[in-house]
């Protein structure tokens, strides 16, 4: 599975800045050199007190859980105040370096990157829909469809939910070639009213696969966003039913490379968003 279509990395992070209220930003720091685990952390500073924050998660990809041990924190704090999340975030991650090193993760790059959410009005439960370019270039190219079903019970500081995510891969007419549902509908998180799929991106094999999910909570300080993550590796069938990718003459040796600069990749003949 391999790319789609960054649309508007600048837009991703403008959405922070015309959020009014405690709203984290997102650290990508990508998947290990073999597939199995993924780092992610957020930072802030929250409203009112001005006490700066951070976190930092090691996800096991298989598992679809936190590893014991290597969920690293620093709360808000009269020691924090004053202090910008992205300064705490250096602290935390600098205290925590060997830890977070021996797992050898590499931000993802651009064709690794599937979909970024480009618009803040997106609804969470709006269908997202990519190509595979890995397993078909033809005209009859698979893709994807994506969507994430929450279940939410009760309002205000009592709300609770929970959710799960169907991912579909469909070949050009429209029939099933697999399907997988990602996430534990049975975990009810307190405080939460609302999810958002931020992005999805695989590792370098295209199995494993984890969808960044921006969660809107609400508490007695107002509303706040934060994130989390699932995380899958694909099942064989997504693997099968593959169409042969068309040769590439000689003469056009540089045609699949890419560039790792995001700007490059951007104006790519390549990349174009199919989100719905």
């Amino acid at each position: 599975m391999k790319k789609l279509i960054v649309c508007g990395v600048l837009g991703f992070f403008a959405a922070f800045a015309s959020f009014a209220g405690d709203s984290a930003v997102l650290v990508d720091n990508g998947f290990s050199a073999d597939g199995n685990y993924y780092i992610f952390g957020q930072y802030g500073k929250i409203d009112k007190k001005f006490q700066g924050w951070a976190e930092i998660y090691t996800v096991d990809v298989l598992k679809n859980d936190y590893v014991d041990n290597e969920v690293y924190k620093i709360k808000p704090s009269a020691v924090t105040f004053d202090k910008t999340g992205k300064e705490v975030y250096g602290s935390l991650a600098g205290k925590n370096y060997l830890s977070i090193k021996k797992y050898n993760c590499a931000q993802n790059s651009p064709d690794q990157i599937l979909y970024i959410r480009e618009e803040e009005k997106k609804s969470g439960t709006d269908e997202i829909e990519f190509k595979d370019f890995i397993s078909s270039v033809s005209s009859d190219q698979a893709f994807y469809k994506v969507q994430l079903v929450p279940s939410v019970f009760g309002s205000g500081t009592d709300v609770k939910s929970s959710f799960y995510i169907n991912l579909e891969k469909l070949d050009s007419k429209g029939n099933c070639l697999a399907r997988q549902k990602i996430g534990n509908p049975e975990i009810s998180r307190k405080g939460v009213k609302n999810y958002k799929i931020e992005r999805i991106a695989c590792d370098k094999s295209g199995r494993n696969i984890v969808f960044i999910v921006e969660k809107t909570m609400e508490d007695k300080t107002g509303i706040n966003i934060r994130y989390m993550v699932e995380a899958a590796r694909l099942n064989d069938d997504f693997f099968t039913n593959l169409a042969e990718p068309e040769k590439v003459s000689d003469s056009a040796d540089g045609a699949e490379n890419i560039s790792d600069e995001a700007d490059a990749s951007s104006e790519s003949a390549g990349f174009y968003s199919d989100a719905k």
